[in-house]
This record gives structure tokens, sequence and C-alpha cells, in this order.
């Protein structure tokens, strides 16, 4: 039998306290005895997953009291004798999960305990995941060190605790949701709901009742009550996805409910109303909408408070090396090869290229060059054939982007021009794949203060290549 959860048992008569150990023991958990409560207190540190607690010892209440402070969330099964059950209904009043009464029932022990337990399991995952959650879309793991995504996280930053609407504008693929999410768990309505409503995809026949619900019988087919997306966020964050696409109709009644944060459903007459924070966004010019009149002026001025522009990926460049970094390591578990390496051909056609679909295509590209590659290092051959003209050929196959972990240190490759080359391609304006990597190197001593050993790290290279670097773009006097 494997062995189950750590359980105290608080009890100042020996005979039950030993009792009830042994038959918890049986059904295979770790057990702590104790003959006061002032030691159970101290020991919580073991984070137990439930505590078995005698209230009729002196100061039974209070302990229990003192351990729902210290923490709420270990289940306590409180024991009181059978003349005492009015202790037993102040103690669920103080919290307590249940209680039993003296001589225990076995098989009520064994069913209240896995039942807590099971409580206690479940309150652990969500916190976790809410954990989880809260870190995936901290504006800190928003992949990007340019000056332009600096200047989004400075915003996420300054918007985050205020209750304002606030609209996110920026090409497809920007990752407007990603920011959008990352100012719901920075703010204050983190403990709600984040629902999304992509306004574009909904027909317009439907978006009233995806947005208000209906009640039974508001028509035909409507045999149940539905609450819709907007009485699901109360608490949280409603982010209407492609506002821009809202059709007329809808424009009216959402500014209708943004005026005191109250509606009915379909089919009822009874006001609900709601507290939770409006996030907006599109990559359509919606100030071109309002003056061609397919988008409410009064509507706009109501969702456009704060305005947070994303930058396409073509205007940060910089930023390339580092996300492929990153999608090479999101998708390392998922590809069985180990894949570490990007050659430089490879990378200075992943520079060059335009991205019209901006971070969201770039992720779906190494992907797809993660999953044909035969080696360890996706080669210019793996990209789009589209990708693959942006190669310069200038520089020698063997100088390659290293950008997953710290690699063991070597002498610095011999550098040879290919003895054949693509025809050329004329490159897109913007600043050189030398000047991005440069810039690169250069933030990354910034940010640790000149540490060669950290800012390699950082970068995901050996600090043999990087000292090349330093040396190539004279870095350092």
């Amino acid at each position: 039998m494997a062995t189950k959860e750590l359980l105290f048992v608080v009890d100042t008569e020996t005979p039950h306290r030993k009792m009830m150990a042994g038959w918890l023991q049986d059904q295979g958990y770790r057990v702590k005895v104790f003959d006061n409560g002032e030691l159970c207190l101290n020991m919580l540190d073991e984070n137990p997953g439930a505590i078995c607690l005698d209230i009729n010892m002196s100061e039974g209440l209070d302990i229990l009291k003192r351990l729902k402070l210290a923490n709420r969330d270990i289940p306590v099964l409180v024991v009181t004798e059978n003349d005492a059950v009015d202790s037993a209904v102040e103690a669920m009043k103080i919290g307590a999960f249940d209680y039993m009464t003296k001589p225990v029932d076995k098989v009520r022990l064994k069913t209240n305990v896995d039942r807590a337990i099971e409580m206690h399991t479940m309150i652990t995952k969500i916190q976790r995941l809410q954990g989880e959650l809260k870190e995936t879309y901290s504006y800190k793991n928003i992949v990007g060190q340019s000056d332009a995504m600096k200047q989004v996280f400075a915003q996420i930053d300054e918007v985050s605790g205020i209750n304002i609407n606030v609209f996110i504008h920026g090409e497809s693929g920007t990752g407007k949701e990603l920011v959008a999410k990352a100012l719901h768990f920075n703010s204050a309505y983190k403990t709600g709901d984040f629902v999304a409503i992509n306004c574009g995809a909904i027909p317009e026949e439907l978006q009233e009742n995806e947005f208000f619900g209906h009640e039974k019988g508001a028509y035909t087919s409507a045999d149940d009550s539905r609450m819709g997306k907007l009485e699901v966020a109360n608490g949280g964050t409603l982010f209407l996805d492609e506002v821009g696409e809202m059709p007329a109709k809808m424009q009216v009644k959402l500014l209708r409910f943004l005026q005191d944060k109250s509606f009915e459903r379909d089919g009822s007459n009874k006001k609900i109303h709601v507290d939770l924070r409006i996030i907006s966004a599109t990559n359509k010019d919606l100030e071109n909408a309002v003056r061609q009149g397919r988008f409410r002026e009064d509507l706009y001025y109501r969702l456009v408070v704060y305005t947070v522009s994303i930058p396409p990926l073509r205007k940060r460049e910089e930023d390339i090396p580092i996300l492929i970094n990153h999608f090479l390591k999101k998708y390392k578990s998922d590809i069985i090869k180990k894949i570490t390496t990007v050659s430089s051909y490879a990378l200075e056609a992943l520079v060059r290229y335009t991205w019209p679909g901006n971070v969201r295509q770039l992720e779906n590209e190494i992907y797809r060059a993660m999953v044909s590659t035969r080696t360890d290092t996706i080669q210019i051959e793996n990209l789009s054939p589209e990708i693959q003209k942006f190669r310069e050929g200038s520089v020698g196959e063997d100088n390659r982007f290293i950008p997953a972990e710290d690699h063991q240190e070597s002498a610095p490759p011999a550098f040879s021009a290919p003895t054949t080359q693509s025809p050329p391609v004329s490159p897109p304006a913007g600043p050189t794949f030398d000047e991005i990597e440069k810039h690169a190197f250069l933030e990354a001593l910034n940010r640790t203060n000149g540490n060669v050993p950290q800012a390699a790290k950082d970068l995901g290279i050996s600090r043999a290549t990087f000292y090349r670097k330093i040396k190539k773009y004279r870095l350092v006097n």
C-alpha cells in the first residue's frame, strides 16, 4: 500500500489517541500524535493533509481558531463528547471541516479523513495552478528585451493596478491577448475569471446572447437559463478581442451596459449588476473606423481610456534571437529530438525576414523547423522557402547561434567562407544583422553589469562564444 498524506491527531486521552492513530495508519496514512494543541501548532510547517482535534480539552476551541489563522486551508476534523454538541456547532462556525462524537466510529473516521484529504489536495492544486497562471501571464514573462517591448512592460506596470478600461492595439500575432492576461493577473481582479470574446468570430444574431445570456423560455429552444459572458466575468476581466468587428446593434447595447455596469438577460426584466474590468483589442485602425461611421465615437471613448501599443516583430528585430531561444526551450519536450542550435544562415534569414504574422508566425516556423530537422541544429533548408530567400550568405556555417542551454566551452571554430552561395537578395530596410547581434550582446552586458558568465547564460550561449563576440564588436576597452 502506497504511503498517503501526513495526518495530525490531537487528543488528551491516550487510549483514544492511539486507537485513532492505529486505524489511520492501517489505511496507509502517516500519523503524528499530540497530547496538547500547542505542540500541534508548533509543527504546522510539516503541512499535514488534515488534523483530528479533540475540542473537549482545555482551550480546544481556541486551538482551532489559531489553527485556522495559521493555515486556513488545512481541514480540521473536530472530535467531541456526546453531550458537547454545542461545542461542535461552534467549531463548525469557526471553520472546522466536520465533527465526530466519541467514541469515534472507525468507518466514519476513514470517510471523513478521505474527504478532508481530497478537499485539501484540490485546494492545493488550484492554488498551484493559479500561481502558474499568474507566473505564465506576468509581464515579466512576455519575451522581449528591445526598447519597444520595455515600453510595453512599463505601460502594463503603470496601469495594472488601476481600474480603467485598457485598449490594446497591435497587428495580428503580436500577442494582444497575452498582454491582456498580464494586465488581468497583475490587477485587483486577478482572483476572478479572465473571459475572452472574439467579437469578429460570433455571428451578429448570437452576440447579444453571448454577452448577456438568457432566461429559460426566452425563445423556442431556450430550455434552460444561461449566463452570458458579462455575468461569468463578474469579479474578473472581460477581454473584447477584435472589438472593431462588433456590429452596430451590439455597440449600442455594450455602451448602455458601460453606463452603470448593469444589464438584463434576454427574457427577463431583472437588472444584474457586475463588477469587472474591460480590456479591448484590435488590429484595425479604430480611429479611422470612427471617422467612417463604422464604430460609435461615444463607445470608442468609453473603451479607449488607456492605450497599450504592441510593436510588430519587424520593428523589434533584436528580440528575434531571444524569441527563438524561448521557442526552442518551450517545445523541446514535445520533440523527441534534442535540438539546441540554429545555424548562422538560418538565424540570419529569420532575423531579416519581415514576419507579417509576427510572433505567432515565428513560433509556428520554429516548431515546424524543429519537426523537420534531422540533426540537433535548425538549418537554412529546414525553414520555409519564403524565409530562406532572406539568407545573406556571408557568414561561415560553423558560426552558429546557440540559444539553448549553456554548452561546454571550446576553442573558437575556424571561420571559412562557403564555396557556394544563394543568389543575392536585397535585404529589407533596417538595421543589419551585425548591428542587431551587437545590440543584443550590449544589452546582456548592461543587464548583468558586465558579468560575462551571467550575460552568456542569459543569452543561452557559451562563454567562449560570448568572448568571441566581445572581441568582434569591440564591446570592452
